[in-house]
């Protein structure tokens, strides 16, 4: 689960809109393991910094403060060359929350002493150093404990560290302060799945897709956890299939499913569709897989 090794760094963007963005906010997505990486304010003018790679493929959503999505993008940052991002014109009207949000998550401020180790984690992060940067999280929540971007954002990166079951702790507490929102709850269900607890990753994926019924991320966990318990299997390659646009590494996944049970004309359609899309880390893996499988003479 750990990013790929090419550091991140200050990278710029911009929110083109027919009115004034600066009620928006942008969520960076890392595109192997669809975790949240960064989110920041859009300014008025519509510019805003994320810490991202240059190298990577990212998946880049507009939200507004409540969290609810305006649009989402796949981009490569490349140094120098701010990325864009222009709003529909039908954005006046903002799509309607999922669930009710949390009044102790709406009412919330973070404190001088929360907001300064956040910036340094931060800071951190973008120079590798992720335990550093978990560490300082961690003082961050010590300060400010009613967080709830800053319990979400500790959850991603203990998951990237390996740290399965202290992501999920963080998970449940950002949950303690507002449980309608499909994005943690689909992380929830991520690290459950890492934790060999396929059950519970199932019950929090129900619930994000409740509360968010296009989440590509949580029909993907969804459907992992259908497959690993072995059960309503046509129902979880339906849900993988219909996260496989947001999240193409479910492709690997339904592929995987075929081939353990010699289905491989499905496997290899799988594998090729996957191979279609913009390269990311598994791609290389995928094409290993399909030389192999052309060995064997299942082409």
């Amino acid at each position: 689960m750990a990013l790929a090794q090419t550091a991140a760094s200050r990278q710029e963007g911009k929110v083109i809109s027919d009115s004034s963005p600066d009620h928006l906010w942008v969520e960076l997505y890392e595109g192997s393991a669809h975790l949240m990486v960064d989110r920041a304010p859009v300014n008025r003018d519509g510019t805003f910094t994320v810490n991202a790679a240059p190298t990577h493929y990212y998946e880049l959503r507009v939200v507004t403060r409540h969290g609810d999505r305006v649009m989402s993008e796949h981009v490569q940052f490349r140094t120098g060359q701010p990325v864009e991002l222009r709003l529909p014109k039908s954005d006046t009207a903002r799509p309607r929350p999922a669930g009710p949000i949390s009044l102790l998550r709406l009412a919330h401020k973070p404190g001088k002493d929360a907001k300064k180790f956040a910036r340094t984690a931060d800071s951190l992060l973008a120079d590798g150093k992720l335990p550093d940067s978990v560490a300082q999280l961690e003082r961050a929540l010590e300060a400010d404990p009613q967080w709830f971007e800053a319990w979400n954002n500790l959850g991603s990166r203990r998951l990237q560290m390996g740290n399965y079951g202290g992501a999920a702790e963080a998970f449940r507490r950002a949950l303690a302060i507002d449980a309608n929102s499909g994005m943690v709850q689909s992380n929830l269900g991520l690290a459950l799945l890492f934790l060999r607890d396929a059950t519970g990753a199932e019950e929090a994926a129900r619930r994000a897709l409740l509360l968010e019924p296009d989440s590509g991320k949580a029909s993907y966990v969804a459907g992992l956890a259908l497959l690993q318990q072995n059960k309503r299997t046509e129902e979880g390659l339906a849900a993988l299939r219909a996260a496989a646009k947001e999240v193409p590494r479910a492709l690997l996944a339904t592929a995987e499913w075929h081939c353990r049970h010699d289905e491989f004309r499905e496997c290899v359609a799988d594998l090729r569709t996957f191979l279609k899309t913009p390269r990311g880390p598994n791609h290389e893996a995928a094409e290993r897989w399909m030389s192999l499988l052309k060995k064997e003479g299942r082409l």
